[in-house]
C-alpha cells in the first residue's frame, strides 16, 4: 500500500472515530447527570436509542481512543513533512548550519 492510500485510510479512520466520540458526547449531554449518587439519580439507569449508559461510555472511550493512536500515527508517518515545514518558517538564525533542503508539498 502506498503512501496516499495509507494516509487516506488513517484518515478515514480518525475521521469516523471523531464522529463516534462526538456523538456519544452529544448523547451524555441528552441523558443529564449521570453516575450512581449514592441511588438518588433517577437518570442513573437512563438508555436513548435503546443503548444504556454504560454502552454509551464505552462507545465514546473506543471511539476515543481510535482517534488519540489514529492522530499518533498521522504525525509518525508525517514528521519528516512537520520538521522541513517547522525550518521553513522559523527564521535562520546566524551561524546555524543550512543541512539538509527541504521540499514541503501543501
Amino acid at each position: 500500500m502506498n503512501k496516499l492510500k495509507l494516509s487516506y485510510l488513517l484518515d478515514a479512520v480518525i475521521g469516523l472515530a471523531f464522529l463516534l466520540s462526538g456523538v456519544t458526547g452529544l448523547a451524555f449531554l441528552l441523558m443529564g447527570e449521570g453516575g450512581y449518587q449514592g441511588g438518588r439519580n433517577p437518570g442513573f439507569a437512563t438508555a436513548m436509542l435503546g443503548l444504556s449508559r454504560g454502552t454509551w461510555s464505552d462507545l465514546h472511550t473506543l471511539g476515543s481512543v481510535v482517534m488519540i493512536a489514529g492522530v499518533v500515527v498521522h504525525i509518525v508517518l508525517h514528521w519528516n513533512w512537520i520538521v522541513c515545514a517547522t525550518k521553513k518558517m522559523l527564521p535562520r538564525r546566524a551561524g546555524r548550519a543550512q543541512g539538509q533542503a527541504c521540499e514541503v508539498i501543501v
